[in-house]
């Protein structure tokens, strides 16, 4: 009779690897909220600071009424918020 393999033990890493963000799409909706709001550093900031508030909300109703909608909601805040940052890095920096 053949001898059970043994599983191998599961290693871990001190701290989480961080998950890898598509830089690629984020650019590309960064320029999307470019050409949308234009290339103003203070639109661009107050669009920011609405945003955040946005994505807080839509954490709070997550956490507070769990459900797929809400999940789904407050992954698509964070994606905006992101693009309005990434939008206001890139226009500062021009």
């Amino acid at each position: 009779m053949p001898r059970r393999q043994q599983r191998r033990p599961i290693t871990r890493t001190k701290g989480a690897p961080k998950p890898r963000e598509d830089t690629g799409a984020l650019d590309a909706g960064a320029r999307r909220v470019l050409a949308a709001h234009g290339g103003d550093p203070r639109r661009l900031e107050a669009l920011v600071r609405d945003l955040q508030q946005l994505r807080d909300d839509a954490d709070r109703f997550a956490f507070q009424e769990p459900s797929p909608d809400a999940l789904r909601e407050y992954r698509r805040a964070s994606r905006e918020l992101a693009e309005a940052e990434r939008a206001f890095a890139m226009a500062s920096h021009i």
